[in-house]
């Protein structure tokens, strides 16, 4: 048995849907035991596919394997089994909002670019409009700033697993880096939410962690990122000002937001719209501008079908 045996099994599913459509019902919920076929399934598929390729994930959440994703990456953390370097055939956890909450799983397949900056993997319950509840096994292209981490499940003869960081500085990537730029956001700093640790994230670190008379290195470690989320938690920010499910509106803000700006930035350059993360009056012009060009109802809202217009990933 080896990693390939499970990406060979994720493959042979590809294209499997939920029937009747919008049920949550599929073999991989008829399978799991206790049955919970008619419930959200992506981390069900996960543990099916294991299963069938000879390296079951065993008793986690039930015999079966897991069927929460939260659930998992808090096992597989407890464990130290959390991997920097992942290999084919490992997990992988994502994070739409960059708020700490893993919201969908996958099976690892390769990273696609040289800079390691997007993925491939096989997902169960998805699509190209809804990334958590499409309700088909797909292969997904994903940004790095999407995940929440990776996990090497302790299943494959080697057993070693690069450990992931500590803290975070500049270079890093992912769905907690996007968590820092929020705080910063939160308690007033002008930054652009995009899940990556480039010179701005460092430089406002800095001069965060001057203004609160800690040592000024730039590095979110555990004492920056703690002040951070107490500072933010204090702002009280709305829940609704950030991304929830696939709807955007003007007061939105966080990785998906910049991922809609850019793509309209591509579609559109003429209106020079400004890439910063947040769904404000200039973005909200430039959607309904989108919208109008594209036969859609201009409401200003990213929905579905916007969504699908602008082909974001």
């Amino acid at each position: 048995m080896s990693r390939q045996d499970v990406l060979n099994k994720a493959q042979t599913q590809e294209g499997t849907a939920e029937s009747p459509p919008n049920s949550n019902k599929t073999p991989y919920g008829l399978w799991y035991e206790p049955s919970l076929n008619g419930q959200k399934w992506c981390a069900m598929f996960v543990s099916w596919v294991f299963h069938h390729a000879g390296h079951p994930l065993g008793n986690i959440q039930t015999k079966n394997g897991i069927h929460h994703c939260q659930s998992a990456h808090n096992y597989y953390k407890e464990k130290g089994r959390l991997t920097a370097n992942p290999e084919p055939g490992d997990i992988v956890i994502y994070d739409w909002e960059g708020n700490g909450h893993a919201d969908h799983i996958g099976i690892f397949i390769r990273w696609t670019t040289p800079d390691k900056t997007a993925i491939e993997a096989y997902e169960g319950n998805t699509s190209t409009i809804n990334d958590s509840d499409g309700g088909r096994v797909m292969k997904r292209t994903r940004s790095r700033n999407l995940i929440k981490s990776f996990i090497n499940p302790g299943v494959y003869p080697e057993l070693a697993v690069t450990p992931v960081a500590l803290v975070l500085s500049k270079g890093a990537r992912g769905s907690e880096v996007t968590q820092i730029q929020k705080y910063l956001y939160e308690i007033g700093y002008t930054i652009e939410i995009d899940g990556w640790f480039g010179n701005q994230t460092e430089t406002l670190l800095k001069e965060y962690q001057s203004q609160n008379a800690m040592s000024v290195t730039g590095i979110a470690d555990a004492m920056t990122i703690g002040a951070l989320q107490e500072d933010a938690n204090q702002m009280a920010f709305a829940k609704s000002k950030f991304v929830t499910g696939s709807y955007l509106r003007r007061g939105n803000a966080g990785f998906m937001v910049t991922e809609v700006q850019r793509a309209l930035v591509a579609k559109i350059p003429f209106l020079k719209l400004t890439v910063t993360g947040s769904f404000d009056a200039e973005t909200l012009r430039a959607v309904k501008t989108f919208q109008l060009q594209n036969s859609l109802d201009p409401d200003g809202i990213v929905g579905p079908k916007t969504f699908g217009k602008l082909l974001v990933i």
